[in-house]
């Protein structure tokens, strides 16, 4: 009987644990909203530089949105919030899209002087083709799944 109380007792605190990072999740989401709405009300904007916070800020927030929700479900289902494949899977889409990153910046700084971008206008939009290399291979490895190596 102790065993079983122990039991239920540890998935009660996973899933207060679980939804306690949900709700943190959903409230830096917000803070980042928010934070982009300050940018936009505080000063006088370049265009550029609208649109390069604007897709940082959707693909940060949409990406955690994501995550959250599935650590969600899992944990409605009675499920490990991060197992170990989810692990394996983000450390393999880091990984790649290091190294295709470290070529994308090989390519910004070839046509920079080629470009009629500002400086600061160039390492934006590298940072939003990073995180866009990201999500993609993170969804490629989802789709996909891992190799036996």
């Amino acid at each position: 009987m102790l065993d079983i109380s122990i039991f239920v007792l540890e998935k009660y605190n996973t899933k207060q644990f679980v939804m306690n990072k949900f709700r943190i999740g959903i409230a830096l989401s917000l803070v980042i909203v928010i934070g982009f709405f300050v940018f936009w009300m505080s000063r006088s904007h370049d265009f550029n530089d609208v649109i390069q916070v604007s897709l940082v800020l959707i693909i940060v927030v949409s990406f955690g949105f994501v995550v959250a929700f599935r650590r969600f479900i899992s944990a409605k289902k009675g499920e490990p919030a991060e197992d170990e494949l989810s692990k394996q899977i983000l450390q393999k889409a880091a990984s790649l899209s290091f190294y295709v990153s470290l070529y994308l910046w090989l390519l910004i700084s070839y046509f920079s002087h080629k470009l009629e971008f500002e400086t600061e206008q160039l390492i934006g939009y590298g940072i939003i083709g990073m995180a866009i290399i990201f999500v993609g291979s993170w969804y490629f490895f989802r789709i996909k799944g891992l190799n036996d190596d």
